[in-house]
């Protein structure tokens, strides 16, 4: 097993690729309807040399009656090549009576195989389904392509090189594009059996369930673990009411919202922040990693990070300037413009430094309301973390839907019609109004709205949902947007995170690099043991926080050594991120993927 995974990771792409399809056109050929229909051709054969051999003292040779027999099931016998005496006359009846219904139906079916080995364009379902039977196992099924789903698998087979294999009910661009990568897709009703079978559910590691209806996902959910009772069970899920229950009285390991984890980052934008991991310690408060940019027109802009820490009440985990992070930087660090803070405090207190970062920067003015315009999963959730925030709130959309009611429950504002009319969003305040969240499903209708705000209030901060990310940055460079985020982008690492049981992952950029905040869960690996100020010392890796039993410490001791079940949180660029993975594996995880003892 070793060897063969060792040599399978050395191997060229294009080779893995040609000995897969090999196993899949062996697996789909048809092996015994082929052996059959030789064997028929032989047997006719060798009756049609016996019999003109007795019947007309002729003696053909072997190669010369199974060619005349080829020519007879295909009508290729002339009158001239027809033999003399009228006993043979049966086999030019005959042969082709059978033969060429036979040739028709397998026949075709093997030119077929061989035609679809070759044009990688006309692989279709049955393909797929041979492709994950004869080469696939102790991999991950993605019930539910959409747009979470879609970069959760494309996040697992790129990022983490996992074998991935997806289900949808339809077909669509997301899937196609998974296709052309070359993860295999089955098509079909994710709660039908049959469609689970064709994916490998009972050979499969680890499940995702994320559809767009919790109800499809429950089903899914019990049907799979009906056929699979030692697979990891991720599950998406919107109704939080649900989660504790679920996880009690059904075997499922972790149940996420995509709304949810989405809304977080929605909701800070929305009041000016940024937000990179969220905690929930052993004193039950929430707390938060953030990001505090230092523009040239903040406050904190000259201020020492001492008087920032003290004044603010937060304790601050680093500092960057330009290349270079500073762990627990110098309490008399002057800040400049371009710097960047991380810190970690109370939920509370981040939302004091927000407020104190525009009251200094603007002067104090009265607090306007917070628009947010499409209430589905995630503008519901925008609009309810809003308010127990303490934020003013409007709740907009075309129509009443089913999380209305709650929201008129808690006393919000509602206003309904055209989003992008002016006329409403004057009606709801937007020329008072703080901030604007555009969260509809349609990313034109939310640039719509978002530069009508604009235009009527240019001093609004602008939030916009988009799903592509590289089309968000643009958009917000060129429109001048605060935050654009996708929903799907957001929640996805969580969901990966879970699926691999491992970390979780937020992406950040120092200096124009792009590096990773990494919150992990100290396993039985290799990291056991190791003084966190080891790993401070490797090129690329910066431990920013140490937790163990609840207890936080931060900046973490250098002479503290990992434990099983502590949590760290780590700096890293990308190029680390695998190894950092690697290391927090077991001996028996290492082992069964080919590595040997010691290459951690």
């Amino acid at each position: 097993m070793k060897l063969r995974n060792w040599l399978k990771r050395r191997q060229p792409r294009w080779l893995q690729n040609f000995g897969r399809d090999l196993r899949v056109f062996g697996h789909l050929f048809p092996w015994r309807v082929t052996l059959i229909l030789l064997a028929a051709l032989v047997l006719t054969s060798y009756l049609y040399w016996v019999a003109v051999k007795n019947w007309e003292g002729v003696t053909l040779s072997p190669l010369k009656a199974f060619f005349a027999v080829i020519n007879m099931t295909f009508f290729q016998l002339t009158f001239a090549d027809m033999p003399v005496d009228a006993r043979l006359d049966i086999f030019p009846v005959l042969v082709p009576l059978i033969g060429l219904p036979l040739f028709s139906f397998f026949g075709l079916k093997v030119i077929g195989v061989i035609r679809v080995f070759f044009l990688r364009g006309e692989r279709g379902q049955e393909w797929q389904a041979a492709l994950v039977e004869s080469t696939i196992t102790n991999h991950i099924v993605v019930c539910g392509l959409g747009r979470i789903g879609y970069r959760v698998a494309r996040s697992l087979a790129v990022d983490y090189q996992q074998t991935v294999v997806g289900i949808n009910d339809t077909p669509s661009v997301l899937v196609d594009t998974l296709l052309g990568q070359g993860l295999p897709v089955i098509l079909g009703d994710v709660q039908n059996v049959d469609v689970l079978h064709k994916a490998g559910i009972e050979r499969a590691s680890v499940i995702i369930i994320c559809t767009n209806q919790d109800w499809v996902n429950l089903e899914t959910m019990v049907r799979v673990r009906r056929l699979n009772r030692r697979a990891r069970i991720v599950l998406r899920l919107f109704e939080d009411e649900l989660v504790e229950d679920l996880l009690a009285n059904f075997e499922v390991n972790a149940i996420i919202s995509r709304s949810a984890v989405a809304a977080l980052s929605f909701t800070y934008a929305a009041v000016g922040g940024k937000i990179i991991e969220t905690f929930e310690l052993g004193d039950q408060k929430s707390y938060v990693l953030a990001q505090v940019p230092i523009d040239p027109t903040s406050p904190l802009l000259g201020r020492s990070v001492g008087q920032v820490a003290d004044e603010q009440d937060v304790t601050v985990v680093c500092h960057n300037r330009g290349a270079a992070l500073t762990v627990e930087p110098p309490p008399n660090t002057r800040l400049a413009a371009g710097d960047n803070l991380f810190i970690f405090t109370t939920v509370e207190q981040m939302l004091n430094l927000i407020e104190y970062k525009k009251r200094h920067a603007t002067g104090p003015q009265q607090r306007g309301p917070i628009l947010v315009c499409g209430l589905g999963h995630t503008g519901y959730r925008v609009v309810t973390n809003l308010h127990d925030l303490g934020f003013e709130v409007v709740a907009m959309d075309y129509e009443p839907n089913r999380l209305a009611p709650r929201l008129q429950e808690l006393g919000i504002s509602l206003k309904y019609g055209d989003l992008r009319w002016g006329s409403l969003l004057l009606e709801a305040g937007a020329t008072q109004a703080t901030a604007i969240v555009t969260c509809t499903d349609d990313d034109m209708m939310n640039l719509q709205i978002a530069l009508r705000a604009r235009k009527i209030n240019p001093q609004v901060r602008v939030v916009m949902r988009i799903f592509d990310d590289e089309l968000s940055e643009q958009l917000r460079h060129t429109f001048g947007l605060n935050a654009a985020y996708s929903t799907s982008a957001l929640a996805s690492p969580d969901f990966v995170s879970a699926a691999l049981n491992q970390m979780n992952v937020r992406r950040v950029d120092i200096a124009q690099v792009p590096q990773v905040v990494v919150r992990l869960h100290v396993r039985l690996s290799s990291l056991l043991d190791v003084p966190i100020i080891e790993l401070n010392e490797e090129e690329g890796l910066t431990v920013l926080l140490h937790a163990r039993n609840g207890q936080v410490e931060i900046p973490p001791r250098g002479d503290a050594r990992l434990k099983a079940g502590d949590e760290i949180v780590v700096l890293a660029t990308e190029a680390k991120l695998s190894d950092l993975n690697r290391r927090n594996k077991s001996s028996g995880q290492l082992l069964a993927e080919g590595y040997g003892v010691g290459q951690t």
